[in-house]
C-alpha cells in the first residue's frame, strides 16, 4: 500500500470515527435534555429551517447563548460523513496532480464539483 493510499484511508476512518461521535453525542444530549418526549412519528411536521443548508446548521449549534443546539450536533455528524466523499475525490484529485496526470485531475475537479453542489441543491 503505497503512502497516498494510506493517507485516504486513515482520513475515511477518522472522518466515520469522528462523525460517529458526534451523532451518538448529539443524539444522547438530545435524549438526557427531553426524556419526557414521546416518538410522534405517526405526524409530519417537516424539517425546521436551519437544518435545510450546512451553514445554518452549524451556525445554530455553536449558537453562544443556546449553547449549541442538540439536534444540530447530531447533524454536524451526518455532514461530517457527507464530507468523505468530497475529501476522499479531493485527494484523489492532488495525488493526480502530483503525479502529473492531467485527465484524471480534471476528471477528479468536475465530480468534486458536482459532489459540492450537491451539498446545497
Amino acid at each position: 500500500m503505497n503512502r497516498s493510499s494510506l493517507l485516504l484511508a486513515r482520513v475515511i476512518v477518522a472522518g466515520t470515527i469522528l462523525s460517529a461521535v458526534l451523532m451518538a453525542a448529539g443524539l444522547v444530549w438530545y435524549l438526557v435534555a427531553h426524556p419526557e418526549i414521546r416518538p410522534g412519528d405517526h405526524i409530519f411536521s417537516g424539517e425546521p429551517k436551519y437544518f435545510r443548508d450546512p451553514v445554518s446548521m452549524v451556525q445554530r449549534a455553536f449558537e453562544p447563548d443556546a449553547v449549541g443546539h442538540r439536534r444540530s450536533v447530531a447533524m454536524i455528524g451526518v455532514l461530517v460523513l457527507l464530507a468523505g466523499p468530497l475529501i476522499r475525490v479531493a485527494l484523489a484529485g492532488a495525488g493526480y496532480l502530483i503525479e502529473r496526470d492531467r485527465l484524471y485531475a480534471v476528471i477528479s475537479a468536475v465530480v468534486l464539483l458536482i459532489l459540492t453542489m450537491s451539498f446545497f441543491w
